[in-house]
């Protein structure tokens, strides 16, 4: 994972999370690609993260959908872009969390097909997508090359 989205994730940590210790975090997206060498689970260490992912892999704990159940918090960084018709799977994390999610996505990035790559995403569109979600923001805001999005 970069390091503005391992900033991100921990000031996400560090601000909402708080009265939340040993809470249940699922990472969704969370496969640890070859050449990286920081997940997110280094972030939850204090926490009860599970690591899912489409696909089995490094930092994956459960593949695939099936069988979820809620977790207090749902994360998922640099894995938006990568997702057909992202509305739809904002409406599935939407129905695993209890207390908040977290989005990180790339507002501007080159072209990185793993196994594909569909959009790029600003505050309007993060905002946009949340109300389709039903989710309500907290937080939606650009930072360099990622918005971040947290909602309840």
């Amino acid at each position: 994972m970069h390091k503005n989205s391992m900033r991100l994730m921990a000031d996400f940590r560090d601000r909402y999370l708080g009265d939340l210790q040993q809470c249940t975090v699922l990472d969704v997206g969370a496969m640890q690609k070859r050449g990286q060498h920081k997940s997110y689970r280094q972030l939850f260490e204090d926490y009860c993260y599970t690591g899912m992912d489409i696909s089995p892999g490094k930092n994956v704990d459960i593949v695939g959908y099936d069988g979820l159940g809620k977790y207090d918090v749902v994360i998922s960084g640099q894995a938006m872009e990568h997702v057909c018709r992202p509305w739809d799977w904002l409406k599935r994390l939407a129905s695993l969390y209890r207390h908040y999610i977290c989005i990180i996505a790339p507002n501007t990035w080159p072209e990185h097909r793993y196994p594909l790559d569909t959009y790029r995403y600003f505050p309007d569109g993060m905002r946009d997508l949340f109300d389709y979600a039903g989710i309500v923001p907290v937080e939606i805001r650009k930072v360099g090359k990622d918005t971040i999005g947290i909602g309840k």
